[in-house]
């Protein structure tokens, strides 16, 4: 399947949610200008995350026909100042989509200085931001849910699967429970760490029951249910 509804928000492949009474996509984690500080710390990769965001926001625009498109945090990467890869590919990103939809931009951990950048577009930079029942947040520090459900980044969360043989596949997924859907990160390189390992990072969700979070993967073009944390634990 391409895409699921829960708790009223639509879960998609492309790396979004899809809030459609609103016409809007919620997409988190960027985690523009990666390669520039993975390269200052002595690790030379290709410069490719840009390329592949830009498709997946392309793709994501023209699926839904969205009017507007939540940066829901951790759209930079770099916490002490603007690399200037990060400006730059930043820049372009920001321009690719203010010629196409409204941009709302929620502050993430990684987002030190982001509204030099944002202001230059006349994006405004919220540290949350409601529409009716659902309000987004980055999710690095806690907040009032006030009854509404709750869209998160910040986890990166994925699902690490071996085969008979040894093999692994790392799949990007969403988790989901009781009105709380925590995003995966729309960037190809930040995929984080496996769920079904470690607790969580966002103090939104330490009073959350982790073996119950439904666990849906993201395998190319298909949105796969892996039943909930605690289920997989016990078959794996």
């Amino acid at each position: 399947m391409e895409e699921v509804e829960v708790d009223g928000i639509k879960i998609t492949s492309l790396y979004a949610a899809y809030l459609e009474e609103h016409s809007t996509a919620v997409v988190a984690d960027f985690h523009i200008g990666y390669e520039s500080y993975l390269q200052h710390e002595g690790v030379s990769i290709p410069r490719y995350q840009k390329d592949i965001i830009l498709k997946r926001l392309e793709r994501i625009i023209s699926k839904y026909e969205v009017e507007r498109i939540v940066i829901n945090g951790d759209f930079k990467h770099e916490f002490g100042k603007n690399l200037r890869q990060e400006w730059r590919e930043a820049e372009e990103i920001l321009s690719f989509l203010v010629e196409r939809v409204e941009v709302v931009m929620v502050r993430g951990n990684h987002d030190n200085f982001l509204k030099t950048i944002a202001s230059r577009y006349g994006v405004e930079v919220r540290d949350e931001y409601s529409l009716g029942n659902f309000k987004m947040v980055h999710g690095h520090r806690m907040v009032k849910g006030e009854g509404k459900k709750l869209l998160l980044g910040h986890e990166h969360p994925s699902l690490s699967i071996r085969d008979a043989v040894g093999a692994m596949v790392k799949m990007p997924c969403y988790l989901c429970r009781n009105g709380i859907v925590v995003l995966p990160a729309i960037s190809p390189l930040a995929t984080g760490t496996d769920v079904l390992e470690g607790d969580f990072l966002s103090p939104i969700l330490k009073n959350v029951d982790k073996k119950g979070m439904k666990v849906y993967a993201i395998n190319h073009d298909e949105l796969l249910y892996f039943s909930t944390i605690g289920d997989l634990r016990k078959a794996i």
